[in-house]
């Protein structure tokens, strides 16, 4: 789940440091866990001399999902040790991510979907699956 706030603070720090991009990818790798490095074995060498394709890949491979971004965003607690803004500021990154994934560009697009969700909850389950594979099928 912290994966697209993980790759902004490296691209972050690659821009501070003035990092040449033939470096950053090299760097990338050697941070990454156990997991994400076995994930790595698998695309040809050239993809992964560019950061930008092995966030990408990387990303699509964890799956991170606009369902699974709201959900967090809803149900996201303070820990008691962290502070009111860190909080906040964890939040605000969840909710980007969802709308992210969800494209919303707009203010127009952003209500759309905050209303849209809002009618996704009052639905009967057999109703809502009902319109989810609909909208499945169209896209």
């Amino acid at each position: 789940m912290e994966f697209p706030s993980y790759f902004a603070s490296v691209q972050n720090l690659f821009t501070l440091y003035e990092i040449p991009p033939q470096l950053q990818s090299k760097l990338l790798i050697a941070m990454l866990n156990e997991c994400s490095n076995s994930l790595l074995a698998k695309p040809a060498k050239e993809r992964l001399d560019k950061n930008v394709e092995v966030r990408d890949y990387l990303l699509r491979e964890f799956k991170q999902t606009a369902e699974q971004y709201c959900d967090k965003f809803r149900t996201a607690v303070k820990s008691l040790t962290e502070t009111y803004t860190l909080f906040g500021s964890y939040v605000k990154k969840l909710f980007l991510y969802y709308l992210q994934s969800r494209k919303a560009k707009t203010l127009e697009h952003v209500i759309d979907l905050v209303v849209s969700d809002r009618n996704k909850q009052t639905l009967s389950l057999a109703c809502l699956r009902h319109v989810l594979s609909t909208r499945n099928r169209l896209l």
